[in-house]
């Protein structure tokens, strides 16, 4: 199987103080990572690097076997970064914002296709925003800012989609509803995501894989199996608790470091 991403000694230093050191990670094509941490320890960089944002001092990225500003040309990466940055009072339609995922395509002021419109629409009710199409971003709710952003990171059919804390701001029913619907639209679509989130005990039922990373890389594999008292040490610090939603299990299960893994 392919790999979506190679991660092999990555180092970053920015301003003098080292963010990330001696990460070596692999993504096979279509699998859903999460990439889990404290705030300060270095997920938002990790995402930069594999989009090319931000240049490593050592080491090495590939990203579907290319470097990543190749595969940035090749308009292989949907994006969705924490913050949106969207003035409430613009007067986009929610169907706007999703052709803005095309403009690269031909500049930003090309006058959209009916075929574009179409896919737009299309991409809107993939992200369960059907009947959407004509409300104005600004009126929509965080949860359905954040489906439309990812319906403009989707229209281009990239290849990778990368998700910054994209449940920042939706509540937990929400969050949950929103982690189905990535999961699905993962299998469909077989897209390759790589998430960052502050939140293991959530993501940890919906991600293929999970890398805990606090500066440097702690454990990457099963998601289970950081649930380990080392890793949420490492990871997290001695004063920590968290709370795990599961298939495996019946009930939420508040974990801490010397209690038993759920079962």
């Amino acid at each position: 199987m392919s790999k979506a991403i190679e991660l092999k000694n990555l180092s970053v230093i920015l301003n003098g103080r080292e963010i990330l050191s001696e990460i070596n990670l692999d993504l096979d094509e279509g699998k859903f990572l999460g990439i889990v941490g404290p705030n300060g320890g270095g997920k938002t960089t990790f995402l930069r690097v594999i989009l090319g944002l931000v240049k490593p001092s050592a080491g090495e990225v590939l990203v579907i076997g290319e470097e990543p500003k190749e595969m940035v040309k090749r308009g292989a990466f949907g994006y969705l970064p924490q913050h949106l940055n969207v003035d409430p009072d613009f007067p986009a339609t929610a169907r706007d914002v999703a052709l803005m995922g095309l403009a690269g395509r031909g500049g930003l002021f090309r006058r959209p296709s009916e075929k574009d419109i179409q896919k737009a629409e299309e991409m809107l009710v993939t992200m369960g925003m059907s009947g959407y199409e004509n409300h104005t971003f600004g009126s929509l709710s965080g949860g359905q800012q954040q489906r439309v952003s990812i319906a403009r990171a989707l229209i281009s059919d990239p290849k990778v989609l990368i998700l910054d804390e994209p449940s920042t701001g939706i509540d937990v029913v929400g969050q949950e509803d929103f982690y189905h619907l990535l999961k699905g639209i993962q299998k469909r679509l077989h897209l390759s995501i790589i998430m960052a989130s502050h939140d293991i005990g959530v993501i940890s039922t919906y991600v293929d894989e999970i890398a805990c990373l606090n500066r440097t890389l702690h454990y990457h594999g099963n998601p289970l199996g950081a649930f380990n008292d080392e890793v949420l040490r490492e990871l997290y610090g001695k004063s920590m608790e968290i709370l795990m939603h599961s298939t495996l299990c019946d009930r939420c299960e508040r974990l801490k470091p010397g209690s038993s893994n759920p079962a």
